[in-house]
C-alpha cells in the first residue's frame, strides 16, 4: 500500500484517506475493493463534475468545496471524492481541505476523538466530515462580506481603478463559490434517499437534512452578496459616467467659448487691411482684445443663465 494512503480501522469502519492519488493508488483501489472502474477513474487529480452514483453496494459522491487562497485573495474549488459503504469509507482529495486533513490526523493522534470514532459507522463519519467542511465555508463567507463592506466604504474615497479591481475580484470569488455549491443540495437530497439501502438510522437522516439546510443557507447568502456587489458595481459605473460627463461638459464649454475668439482671430487675420476695422487705428489691437473679452463675457453670461455652469 502506498505511503499516500492512510487508514484508520475501528470495530465498524475501515477508513482510507488518500491525498493526491497517483495511478498506483487508483490501481490499488480497483484491486482491493469492488469499486466501479469509472468511479475510480473519477478520482484522478483533475476536477470532475459533481455527482452521486448509487452502486447498490456503495455510494460514490464527488463534491467540491471552496478554499480561500490568502496569497492570491481568490476563492478556488477543491474536490473530495468519497466511497461510502456499510463497512468502508474512502476519501480522495488534494490535501487543501484543511478541516478534512485535521480531522483525520486528530482521529489518528487524539485518544478521545479515536474513542468516539470507534462506535461510528462510515455514514456517520461521512456526516462529520461534511459538517466540518460546511462549517469551513462560513469564514470564507464572512471574508467576502468584509470585502464588500470595505468596497462600500471606499467607493467614494479611493481611486476608481483600484475600486473596480476590488469589485471584480469579489464578483469572481462569489461566482467561484457558487459554482462549487450549486450541486450540493441535489446531491445530498439524493444521498438521503439512498441511505435506506445502507441501513441508516432515522436520526442520521435528520442530521443530513440539517446539512441540506446548511447548503440552502450558504446559497442564499451568496445570492445576497451577489446582488449587493452588483448594486455597488452599478453605483461605481454611474459615478464614473457622471465624472466623464462632467469632464466632457467642461471641455465642451471651453470649446464653445474659444470658438468666437478663434473666429475673430481668423477674420482679423485676413489680408483685407483697407476695409478691416480698427486695423489702422492707434489702439486697434486693444479694441480687438476688448471685442474678444466682451464675447467671452457674453458666452459666460449665457451659460450661467442656462445653468450650465
Amino acid at each position: 500500500m502506498s505511503s499516500k494512503i492512510k487508514e484508520i480501522k475501528t470495530k465498524k469502519t475501515h477508513w482510507l484517506d488518500i491525498i493526491n492519488a497517483s495511478h498506483d493508488d487508483l490501481k490499488y483501489l480497483r484491486q482491493t475493493f469492488t469499486f466501479d472502474p469509472l468511479d475510480v477513474a473519477d478520482c484522478s487529480p483533475m476536477l470532475q463534475r459533481q455527482k452521486i452514483n448509487d452502486r447498490k453496494q456503495y455510494v460514490f459522491i464527488v463534491l467540491q468545496f471552496p478554499i480561500y487562497g490568502r496569497a492570491t485573495g481568490a476563492v478556488e474549488p477543491s474536490e473530495i471524492d468519497t466511497f461510502v459503504s456499510k463497512k468502508q469509507l474512502v476519501t480522495v482529495h488534494d490535501g487543501r481541505l484543511k478541516p478534512l486533513v485535521d480531522f483525520f490526523n486528530l482521529c489518528q493522534t487524539d485518544t478521545l476523538t479515536r474513542a468516539n470514532l470507534e462506535q461510528d459507522e462510515p455514514m456517520v463519519i461521512f456526516f462529520k466530515i461534511l459538517n466540518k467542511l460546511y462549517d469551513y465555508c462560513y469564514p470564507i463567507l464572512n471574508h467576502i462580506n468584509l470585502d464588500i463592506d470595505r468596497v462600500e466604504k471606499d467607493i467614494l474615497k479611493r481611486a476608481e481603478e483600484e475600486t473596480i479591481k476590488n469589485i471584480l475580484s469579489i464578483k469572481r470569488n462569489i461566482v467561484n463559490f457558487q459554482k462549487t455549491m450549486q450541486s450540493h443540495y441535489g446531491i445530498l437530497q439524493n444521498f438521503v434517499e439512498i441511505m435506506g439501502e445502507l441501513n441508516a438510522s432515522r436520526e442520521l437522516k435528520t442530521e443530513f437534512y440539517n446539512l441540506i439546510s446548511h447548503t440552502k443557507d450558504i446559497w442564499n447568502t451568496l445570492v445576497n452578496y451577489k446582488d449587493t456587489i452588483n448594486a455597488l458595481h452599478e453605483t461605481q459605473s454611474s459615478m464614473t459616467s457622471l465624472k466623464i460627463n462632467e469632464i466632457m461638459k467642461t471641455l465642451t464649454i471651453f470649446s464653445v467659448i474659444v470658438f468666437p475668439l478663434t473666429l475673430l482671430a481668423a477674420i482679423f487675420g485676413m489680408n483685407t487691411i483697407q476695409s478691416m476695422p480698427f486695423v489702422e487705428q492707434e489702439h486697434g489691437f486693444w479694441y480687438v482684445l476688448a471685442v474678444m473679452a466682451f464675447a467671452v463675457v457674453c458666452m459666460f453670461g449665457y451659460f450661467k443663465k442656462r445653468k450650465w455652469l
